[in-house]
């Protein structure tokens, strides 16, 4: 460990090439790796410092104190060997990149207003981010869709683990029965209890509401995932069933069976096709909030 403070000074002093009185060693001098690691070191925190004048806001003092608490997090990395996941320090340990590192902050908290006064103010920035976060759109209902159903999937692993242990056979938490159940319970009866949030809506700061009321009713769940959920989980069983038909038969049932199976289709392909326009035209209400009267809001609040 380099427990010398300014040794990196000592060590350009008595190194450099560097002769004031001659410009041919200027170049020379600034390659040498007792100039370049000072210096760079310096400048590894000048954003950092910036950044925290410009966006945090902070004093001068603070930004100091940050920026040494970061060099230090940097140099106890260093020294841990990555915390202990290598046998030994993959680096030295120097007081002078305290030092430097703190000085780099300093000089970017120093000379923020140089590369700031163009931009936006934070009041500013807060007021554009409000602004969109009150636009619910469709990727972002997509987000709270996919953090839902990877909730649900690790949900389904662990309760059939745990059936697994005290029966002693496996369980199967994917069929249709299981699905319909779980989405009755998840998007049904405890949307309710929220009053319109999940998980995943939850974590995208969104919730669903129903027209003109305080506290979204449970007619209006029941109707607004019925459409979504099983119509399309009901049209796929439907559709196996026929085809498990189709292919047992034959005659006039296999015939009917086709027929049947094939307009299955076409009702699914048209479901499927709804959903993928609203996302390419951007449409804010679906088909299955319209049914329900039901839509989606932002629980984003202005400070």
């Amino acid at each position: 460990m380099e427990l010398e403070l300014f040794a990196s000074w000592h060590h350009f002093w008595n190194q450099t090439v560097l002769n004031i009185h001659d410009p041919s060693t200027y170049l020379a001098a600034m390659k040498q790796s007792v100039f370049l690691e000072p210096v760079f070191n310096i400048l590894l925190l000048v954003p950092f410092g910036i950044y925290l004048r410009y966006y945090f806001r902070l004093s001068f003092a603070k930004t100091i104190i940050a920026s040494f608490c970061l060099s230090l997090f940097f140099e106890l990395t260093q020294l841990s060997g990555l915390y202990f996941i290598y046998p030994r320090p993959y680096r030295l340990f120097d007081v002078n990149d305290l030092l430097h590192n703190t000085l780099g902050g300093t000089l970017g908290y120093l000379i923020a207003p140089i590369f700031t006064f163009m931009l936006p103010t934070r009041a500013r920035m807060d007021e554009i981010s409000y602004e969109k976060g009150q636009k619910v759109s469709l990727t972002r209902r997509l987000v709270a869709y996919l953090i839902d159903w990877v909730f649900l999937g690790i949900l389904d692993s662990v309760i059939s683990i745990l059936l697994q242990l005290m029966f002693k056979k496996d369980v199967v938490t994917t069929n249709s029965e299981w699905i319909f159940l779980e989405v009755f319970l998840y998007f049904i009866v405890l949307t309710y209890l929220t009053n319109g949030k999940t998980l995943g809506k939850k974590v995208v700061r969104i919730q669903v509401v129903e027209e003109k009321k305080e506290r979204i009713s449970f007619k209006a769940l029941l109707i607004r995932y019925s459409y979504l959920y099983f119509l399309f989980y009901g049209l796929s069983w439907a559709i196996q069933f026929s085809q498990q038909i189709m292919d047992q038969s034959t005659g006039v049932l296999q015939m009917t069976a086709i027929f049947v199976f094939m307009g299955l289709m076409f009702a699914q392909g048209i479901f499927v096709l709804n959903l993928v326009l609203s996302f390419v035209r951007k449409k804010s209400v679906l088909f299955y909030e319209k049914a329900s009267h039901t839509y989606t809001i932002s629980t984003i609040k202005n400070k």
